[in-house]
């Protein structure tokens, strides 16, 4: 066999297992695996607004400092912002998880506004409707987190 022939085989073979790798990376994950990545950022999401209505209180009863009350308050949302741009780089493989996700995105979303409006907060009426709101958020999130949860055992390992 020639040369020339091996190079075209060779690069044949290479051009195929290269479009081969391309597919298989620009594909949308699994349901499963959205499915997971989704309770990922509930969770953090959970945990942040949890960790918002817990400082919050203390900070109400003027039992931390301004500085630990910021740098708290600066973590929390930092990790939702980290869960959110997780949230968004992820694509919705079907009808079912892109009604998840947009259960999720408004939670989310709330979660950040309510710290914010808590750090932001310079009487203790806003501080207590921060309070309130957080709360509510930090439930509906765990709602979601157990249903998700639950939906996963049911459904067994990916």
């Amino acid at each position: 066999m020639k040369l020339i022939h091996r190079l075209i085989i060779a690069a044949t073979a290479l051009l195929g297992l290269w479009a081969g790798l391309a597919y298989q990376v620009s594909q949308p994950p699994a349901a499963s695996g959205y499915a997971r990545t989704v309770l990922q950022v509930a969770a953090s999401a959970h945990d942040a607004a949890t960790t918002g209505v817990l400082v919050a209180r203390q900070q109400l009863r003027d039992h931390l400092t301004d500085a630990y009350t910021t740098t708290a308050y600066d973590d929390a949302v930092r990790a939702v912002a980290g869960a959110q741009q997780k949230l968004a780089t992820a694509v919705a493989p079907d009808d079912a998880s892109a009604a998840l996700r947009d259960r999720l995105v408004p939670l989310v979303q709330d979660t950040v506004r309510d710290l914010s409006d808590a750090a932001a907060a310079r009487d203790e009426t806003t501080l207590g409707h921060a309070i309130d709101a957080l709360g509510r958020t930090s439930r509906q999130l765990n709602d979601l987190v157990a249903e998700l949860q639950a939906n996963s055992r049911r459904d067994g390992p990916p």
